[in-house]
């Protein structure tokens, strides 16, 4: 029997009689990690209450109650049954439309219930159209109906002929009244004449007064800095005093007009000038997000491990001592229009500064060494490229001042030091001087470096995967530096291409908080071929096309790729997620705060919307909703990604795993500590010393959230489900339970392969 989703309705609905059919069904659900989910669904779509209903008037497959009508009838033609059933299994209101109404009409078959013969009689009355067929199959009188069998095993409903038509009896005599006509009057509206006409024109330009009023005041407060001033007037622009250490004297934001100050004898000279304002149409790639001032620190509880052990060398890009990097901008960058920044009551309560971020250079560095005399420390960060146009992709920027992130226009210029972010489900594109785009596919952490003496471009990726090509040059190259795995590539030939993806692997049943975890690296050639040089090798190793370099730890071995990764083609985001992503973009705007746009959305009316603004908010750091998730049963389709999340977020650093560890104490409770240890996964020595028992019998706990991270882990382990409902009651989930004690008894809750740091991450 084929597994289809007419005969997986049949199963679920206990339509089908043969033994043998059932078992066949079940053990194909249960191998398909599609039809397992789609079970998942079909039983989340069906009990929500306010999911909503197909229009009545949809028009084409899968919209026309008679295309349902003839599906559930087994008469839609079989050319057609593969595009409805494609509509149901995208959209969940088609999906709910068809199980209930499968539903019902397996209740009816079964005879678990009766039908009054006067609503039978009443629905079979239902208006006929002219051609005399009716206006839908489920329409059809009930109490006639023949049941059979179609080959599938799925039962449905003979169509009969429609009741015959009843001539109404002759309507009795109407008496014709004539109409009198009355004499012709002006309306009153006419004999007025003219006047009061120039009450409508004065409010019609009253309205637009006050709506020019509210367009002008939201570009910002009526000073010389609005843009309507600076179109009727010149400003004069000051170059910024510099002090000693390289930075501005004055704590301004570039781009703002400071009034000039004297300066020391040791400071350069003021030298005022007038300059036309400066419009989009003259620098396109002026950056209208926050700039990030000096090299931003990283966020409380940082993606980039700050760990002794992960540090990397210092490099020729800015340090942490600078706390004005925009003064050393070129002039015609600050002389454009204001860049946005936060506004203090635009910032979430309660966040502080980053930790570990800008240094006092009035202080004495920790390691005796004076920054402000290191030739390292007076470097302002440099233009090192640009955001590419790829809506509806977008980039996220941390900028220290406000300890936030916040959204990169397209054009947005791209200093050395800033940080960068990717959330889940976006690929955004950068273009680095000379000739570089680098696209990024997914949730990834980059800071941009300056240029090497040869002006080369660098790059480096604390985790994340990339797609890097040149612009058909030839022996280009740039520098990566992957979580402290540095080197260069050389592309060889001008269409050469290459895959770049930095994870971080743990063992699984390790502490994440008292073990390092294990940098991965895996270098893809996809077009073309490439050199990489280690900076700690003499050697460069060629990678061909259709070669993979996988680096871990101190070991590296090249081997031959049998299937290019999903995320390589686009294809890793599921199809939900992508039309979550695409509604989410439009809320996160340039000048707001991504975090708090983010938590805004964590109470959308769309449970996709809140899971992926859930996730997103795990790679700033902020883990409240995403545990929240695992206690609201209406989010059970995207608990596997959720945790996938989770335990990925573990492994960034000890102090975000500490961060975890801190939100699962306040949010659950007593239960806790049991989620921060099932959150490690388990190791085959310790399943075999009895943890898969102890995970079967959490299968059974009151908690949700235990319930929902035992079952993950099986899962992963086994790679099973045997439909388990982890938010079904305690009825329900009694018969998956028996058949998870079942696989204990045959020791089947094992690795099919030992954990490797080569397996993607889950």
């Amino acid at each position: 029997m084929r597994l289809t989703l007419r005969n997986m309705l049949a199963y679920l609905n206990g339509i089908i009689e043969d033994p043998a059919e059932i078992e066949e069904l079940r053990r194909k659900i249960e191998e398909s990690e599609f039809a397992t989910g789609l079970v998942h669904r079909i039983r989340s779509a069906t009990s929500r209450q306010r999911l909503g209903a197909p229009n009545l008037e949809g028009r084409g497959i899968g919209l026309d109650p008679n295309s349902v009508a003839e599906y559930l009838d087994n008469e839609l033609p079989p050319d057609r049954v593969p595009e409805l059933e494609k509509v149901c299994v995208e959209s969940d209101v088609h999906l709910a439309e068809v199980a209930a109404c499968y539903q019902i009409l397996a209740l009816y078959i079964k005879g678990t219930v009766e039908v009054d013969a006067g609503l039978v009689d009443r629905i079979g009355r239902i208006g006929i159209p002219g051609d005399g067929r009716p206006v839908a199959a489920a329409r059809r009188p009930a109490d006639d109906r023949a049941v059979s069998q179609d080959p599938a095993g799925a039962a449905y409903i003979a169509p009969i002929p429609p009741p015959a038509v009843m001539i109404p009896p002759s309507p009795p005599p109407q008496t014709v009244i004539t109409p009198v006509r009355k004499p012709f009057e002006v309306p009153e509206y006419l004999r007025v004449g003219q006047r009061g006409k120039w009450k409508p024109l004065a409010m019609t330009l009253l309205l637009a007064f006050v709506l020019s009023a509210v367009a002008l005041r939201a570009m910002g407060p009526f000073d010389r800095h609005h843009p309507l001033m600076r179109l009727l007037s010149v400003s004069p622009a000051v170059d910024v005093v510099r002090g000693p250490s390289g930075g501005s004297e004055t704590g301004s934001e570039p781009g703002v007009d400071r009034p000039a100050q004297s300066p020391a004898p040791d400071q350069d000279a003021v030298t005022p000038k007038e300059t036309a304002p400066k419009t989009a149409v003259d620098d396109p790639w002026e950056a209208t997000a926050p700039s990030p001032g000096a090299k931003p620190s990283p966020p409380s509880g940082d993606a980039l491990d700050q760990r002794p052990d992960r540090k990397t060398p210092p490099t020729d890009g800015p340090p942490a001592a600078d706390t004005e990097a925009a003064a050393d901008r070129p002039a015609e960058a600050d002389a454009g229009e204001p860049l946005p920044t936060a506004r203090q009551d635009d910032m979430v309560p309660g966040v502080e500064p980053a930790p570990g971020g800008l240094s006092d250079p009035t202080q004495p560095h920790p390691d005796g060494d004076d920054p402000v005399a290191s030739p390292d420390a007076s470097a302002a960060p440099v233009d090192v490229g640009y955001v590419k146009l790829s809506e509806p992709n977008f980039l996220v920027r941390y900028v220290a001042e406000s300890a936030d992130c916040f959204r990169l226009p397209a054009r947005t210029k791209l200093f050395s030091g800033d940080r960068l972010l990717v959330l889940p489900t976006y690929r955004p594109e950068i273009v680095l001087t000379p000739g570089v785009q680098v696209v990024f596919t997914g949730p990834s952490s980059i800071e941009t470096k300056p240029h090497n003496v040869r002006g080369e471009p660098e790059l480096a990726i604390e985790y994340g995967r990339a797609l890097i090509a040149t612009a058909g040059v030839a022996g280009a190259r740039i520098h990566l530096d992957l979580a402290g795995r540095k080197g260069s590539v050389t592309f060889q030939e001008a269409a050469s291409e290459m895959g770049v993806e930095v994870s971080h692997y743990l063992p699984p049943g390790l502490n994440p908080e008292l073990e390092s975890a294990w940098t991965v690296v895996h270098l893809y050639t996809t077009i073309g071929r490439i050199l990489w040089q280690a900076t700690d090798s003499e050697s460069a190793m060629s990678i061909e096309q259709g070669q993979v370099r996988v680096i871990v730890g101190d070991q590296a071995e090249t081997m031959a790729v049998i299937q290019p990764p999903a995320w390589m083609q686009g294809t890793d985001v599921r199809d939900v997620d992508r039309l979550a992503s695409d509604a989410l973009v439009p809320f996160i705007t340039p000048d707001r705060p991504v975090s708090l746009t983010l938590r805004e959305r964590t109470e959308d009316r769309k449970s996709e919307i809140r899971s992926l603004a859930a996730r997103c908010l795990a790679y700033l750091d902020s883990f409240e909703t995403l545990v929240k998730e695992f206690g609201d049963d209406r989010q059970r389709p995207y608990w596997s990604a959720e945790y996938s999340v989770l335990r990925q977020s573990l492994l960034r650093s000890p102090e975000t795993a500490a961060r975890v560890r801190q939100v699962l104490e306040a949010f659950c409770g007593g239960d806790a500590a049991e989620l921060y240890r099932l959150s490690w996964g388990y190791s085959p020595e310790q399943l075999r010393e009895g943890a898969d028992r102890h995970l079967v019998d959490l299968l059974d706990h009151d908690s949700l959230h235990i319930r929902v991270f035992a079952f993950e882990n099986l899962q992963r382990i086994t790679k099973k489900t045997l439909l388990y409902m982890p938010e079904g009651s305690a009825a329900r989930r009694k018969s998956s339970i028996q058949r998870w004690k079942e696989q204990l008894q045959s020791g089947a809750i094992a690795y099919e392969s030992p954990p490797s740091p080569l397996q993607h991450p889950r």
